[in-house]
């Protein structure tokens, strides 16, 4: 189970054709939204979370989730009955824990923290 993507404000494409965005970069960004997701995600003895890769492609990167349960601890609920999500270990959890740490202030770290990697990686 893949979390959504990061938007960019002009396409992809040509971020790339620009050599502002490469896979690397795109690689960057994903691990530090997992980074910025990880209060975020449900913790019990941390598998969901310990096992969650990377996905890089040409022209995206994503976080996916890969526990078969990763879904139904996304989405809230099993066979449309919503499940109790603990909080013990991560008093933040919650479904959709992507949208919860962009809404926390994590869409400004996450393009302040691309930002300067941009700047690093162009010697700026």
């Amino acid at each position: 189970m893949s979390v959504s993507p990061i938007e960019w404000k002009k396409p992809i494409e040509q971020l790339i054709r620009q050599d502002i965005l490469g896979k690397d970069t795109m690689v960057f960004a994903a691990n530090e939204a997992k980074r910025l997701m990880s209060p975020f995600v449900p913790r019990d003895i941390g598998t969901l979370e310990d096992t969650a890769q990377i996905i890089a492609g040409e022209t995206m990167a994503a976080v996916h989730y890969v526990q078969p349960y990763a879904a139904v601890v996304y989405y809230g609920e099993r066979n449309g009955r919503k499940i109790s999500i603990r909080k013990e270990k991560h008093p933040l959890a919650t479904s959709h824990w992507d949208r919860a740490a962009m809404n926390a202030g994590g869409k400004e770290k996450l393009a302040g923290a691309v930002g300067e990697y941009i700047k690093r990686k162009r010697g700026g």
